[in-house]
């Protein structure tokens, strides 16, 4: 009976580790983000493989290395960011994350907090089963050109115009 026991326990025990191990790709994305500041950016290395290819509007990085430096400079101003989770879609390797992030900057919007929609579409792959592909849809304008003086102006003067129909 205790040979019975103990087996039930030892598959228990695998069963709950791999469930750990298999945190479904998602959750990992979420838990990335979450974690990733100024102060952990560890959370590179531990997320991203070492010939991730990042684009967002902004533009393009390849490569952990530069990866690491662009989230480095980008936290250097950053008085706080939070990313709130609408929905996640997976299949196979591959999630979409639907999300807002709020953000100050003291470069910004006299520092006050700035909310934008988004998503992320993440391949997770290589040896190391790590994100191989990441790229950010987001409106540039309503993150970064409308907090501008003279060029938030024009931003939001063109939207205007456009929503006029």
């Amino acid at each position: 009976m205790s040979f019975i026991l103990a087996l039930l326990l030892v598959l228990a025990t695998n069963f709950a580790h791999a469930q750990e191990k298999v945190m479904n790709y998602a959750e990992r994305a979420r838990d990335a983000f979450t974690r990733l500041d100024a102060t952990h950016l560890n959370v590179v290395e531990e997320f991203y493989d070492k010939n991730i290819e990042f684009h967002d509007p902004i533009g393009t990085i390849r490569g952990r290395d530069k990866i690491r430096a662009y989230y480095e400079k980008m936290y250097k101003d950053l008085k706080s960011i939070k990313f709130e989770y609408h929905e996640a879609i997976s299949h196979d390797k591959t999630v979409v994350l639907v999300w807002k992030m709020t953000y100050a900057t003291t470069k910004l919007n006299g520092g006050e907090p700035i909310s934008i929609e988004g998503n992320s579409v993440i391949k997770f792959g290589g040896a190391e089963d790590k994100v191989v592909y990441h790229r950010d849809y987001f409106d540039i304008g309503a993150m970064v050109y409308e907090y501008i003086p003279v060029l938030g102006w024009g931003v939001k003067t063109i939207r205007e115009k456009l929503g006029e129909h």
